[in-house]
Order: structure tokens, then C-alpha cells, then sequence
């Protein structure tokens, strides 16, 4: 199995994104290829949350479900720094551990904002490889397409791109390309 890190929109993410989300970690859910690093690291979190709860609930910011950040706050409001600075630090210790289990990422470009994009940058230049997944039709406008295309001209060895129309496709791009890893792999 392959641990997987799947990203997107995250603050100001819209259906859009939490469909896109949910649907890819169910997909590494079920298919026994791989795992969603976030969404196993709350399952031991919240064992009684159902899979499709638990998915959704790991697509909002952690600063609203993670039951360690008001511990992490009260521990450092103290110190006279900024919520949102200690929230950012918090965020991203969590964030580098589980891009250090992931093996690879899933990306949904479809509202993609600067963090997704350090995000991606993040797994590229650890080498790790990334498969992005953009709808055309339903993209937000201030999505640049172009600045997507590039991430897999400047990277083919590392970047797969694939548009997918519906999110029903996602279940079959997302096993071709965990296979196509594994396969790699072995």
C-alpha cells in the first residue's frame, strides 16, 4: 500500500474540492493500493467516525476538528506570539510528518490556491511522485490551467497530470496511477 498525501483547496475550499477529496480518499480506502496519510493519522483520532464522515471532516482546516490544537494554543498564547503564527507552526509540523510518510500525492487542482501550489512544490523537489487531477469545466476562474500544465512540462518524471469531467472518473485515474507506482515499485 501506498501512503498517499491528497491535497487541494484547503481554507476556502467549496464542494468542489470536498467532493474531490472525499472521493479520492475512499478510493485509497478501498482499493487496497494505498491510504491517505491525513485521514489515517485521524482515524486513530476519531475510530468511530465512518469513513465518508471521517474523509470529509479531514478536508476542512485542522484548527477546527484536530483535538491537539487548542492544547498546542494554550501552551503558546503565553508567549506573545500571534494565534494564527502559532496556529501556521502547528500546521505545518503536522503537515511535514505526514508529507514524510507519504510516498506520493494526490492533488485536486480544481480551486487550487498558493497552498496547493507550495504544496506540490513541496513533493516535487522531494522527488516524490504527484498525480494532479483538474476538471476544466468546473475550475474556479482564478485558476490559472496553464501554471498547472507547466508542473508536468517541467516535471514529467515526477508529475502526471489527468482531467477527469466527472468525479465518478476519479476511482479508475487514481488505481491506474497507484498501479502504475506499484508496478515502478517493484
Amino acid at each position: 500500500m501506498i501512503p498517499c498525501f491528497v491535497g487541494g483547496k484547503g481554507m476556502y475550499a467549496s464542494e468542489t474540492t470536498w467532493e474531490f477529496k472525499t472521493a479520492v480518499i475512499e478510493v485509497l480506502d478501498t482499493s487496497g493500493l494505498g491510504y491517505d496519510v491525513r485521514f489515517q493519522y485521524y482515524r486513530d483520532k476519531f475510530p468511530k467516525k465512518d469513513v465518508k464522515e471521517l474523509a470529509r471532516l479531514v478536508c476542512d482546516p485542522i484548527e477546527y476538528y484536530d483535538p491537539d490544537w487548542p492544547l498546542y494554543w494554550a501552551s503558546k498564547k503565553d508567549e506573545g506570539r500571534d494565534k494564527e503564527e502559532v496556529l501556521t507552526e502547528f500546521m505545518l509540523q503536522l503537515d511535514a510528518r505526514l508529507r514524510r510518510r507519504a510516498r506520493a500525492a494526490i492533488f485536486g487542482y480544481d480551486e487550487a490556491g498558493f497552498g496547493t501550489g507550495v504544496n506540490t512544490m513541496r513533493f516535487i523537489h522531494e522527488g516524490k511522485p504527484v498525480l494532479g487531477l483538474y476538471n476544466p469545466a468546473i475550475r474556479k476562474r482564478d485558476v490559472n490551467v496553464s501554471n498547472i500544465l507547466q508542473l508536468k512540462m517541467d516535471y514529467p518524471f515526477v508529475v502526471t497530470l489527468r482531467q477527469y469531467t466527472n468525479p465518478d472518473e476519479l476511482r479508475a485515474l487514481v488505481i491506474e496511477w497507484l498501479g502504475t507506482l506499484s508496478r515502478q515499485a517493484d
